[in-house]
């Protein structure tokens, strides 16, 4: 992995939706969890990152930041109210599958240094977005600076992009990768290079997503475990924000390496999903790293247009 050196420090990983800590080896081969309060401001909501948004003008409404989505997402019962032309359909590229989905078009969008006009926002139900008003992605954040404050209260800031390296505090620096310019869906994306089990792996950072999940490939060559829940299963559904749901299994990665940061006994959901196919990591060992993970930290930064993730604890 190319970036600064980091130094070597383990974090014993607690949480999985709500999820406060493992209670130790229900069998071999098994882990059992318990449930505990789930953590809410104002700014975090049910695990996800929310920023105040002004459309058209008006506003603010709640959205949530989104580093893995390739577009952007307003509530369906906010078009009329808003006056949003039809803008015809796009395809939205969930982790689920790759959706077909109408738009509407927003003259100005922003938040932070986020100023953006003439833009096209998927409509989706509310249930898909956690009753948020909106979700941001890529085709807007790209080119931007994510700087997510953890602690007594999560804090959002979207900023313009610094000079590299021109990070306050102590925090370990990893470089990202982005896709090619040429494909467009992938547009902003951020993808590192990790290890789990000395099995090398593709992180892409995800702050729309509550929980870490990988693919099977990962779980299988290093060594992941079935993870009861409390409500006695091993299953988990995920949903895309259009409301189009799959199953995914709970299990504990015994290590996720970032550099020469070390997660152990990690809670992640285990699923083939279209996310992992859409970026070529169908058959070798990926992760989408959720806000679980990215919560261990006191403060992380996305620098979308860098390609660097900076985590600082």
């Amino acid at each position: 992995m190319s970036g600064l050196p980091l130094t070597r420090r383990t974090v014993a990983v607690a949480g999985l939706a709500g999820l406060a800590g493992l209670v130790g080896l229900a069998s071999p081969g098994l882990v059992r969890a318990q449930a505990a309060p789930s953590f809410t401001t104002s700014d975090q909501r049910q695990g996800l990152l929310i920023v105040p948004v002004m459309i058209n003008d008006r506003g603010p409404y709640a959205f949530a930041i989104d580093s893995a989505a390739n577009t952007s997402v307003i509530a369906r019962d906010l078009v009329a109210g808003l006056m949003l032309p039809d803008a015809g359909e796009v395809t939205m590229h969930t982790l689920v599958a790759g959706e077909r989905a109408p738009t509407v078009r927003a003259g100005r969008v922003g938040t932070g240094a986020l100023n953006a006009r003439d833009i096209r926002l998927v409509v989706a139900g509310r249930h898909g977005l956690s009753g948020l008003d909106g979700l941001l992605g890529t085709d807007l954040l790209a080119g931007l600076r994510l700087v997510l404050h953890f602690g007594r209260r999560t804090r959002v800031d979207v900023t313009r992009p610094r000079r590299w390296g021109d990070h306050a505090g102590d925090g370990r620096r990893l470089s990202a990768r982005s896709a090619s310019a040429g494909e467009q869906r992938f547009n902003g994306l951020l993808m590192i290079d990790a290890s789990a089990r000395s099995i090398p792996c593709k992180v892409i950072i995800d702050t729309g997503a509550r929980m870490t999940v990988i693919n099977t490939a990962l779980a299988r060559e290093a060594g992941a475990q079935p993870l009861v829940l409390p409500d006695g299963t091993t299953v988990s559904r995920v949903l895309s924000p259009t409301g189009r749901d799959a199953m995914a299994e709970a299990m504990l990665l015994p290590e996720l390496r970032l550099g020469g940061i070390s997660l152990t006994r990690v809670p992640v959901l285990v699923g083939d999903f279209h996310t992992f196919a859409i970026w070529g990591l169908a058959d070798q060992p990926a992760a989408l790293l959720g806000v679980d993970l990215l919560g261990l930290f006191q403060t992380v930064i996305i620098d979308l247009k860098r390609g660097e993730l900076v985590l600082d604890p």
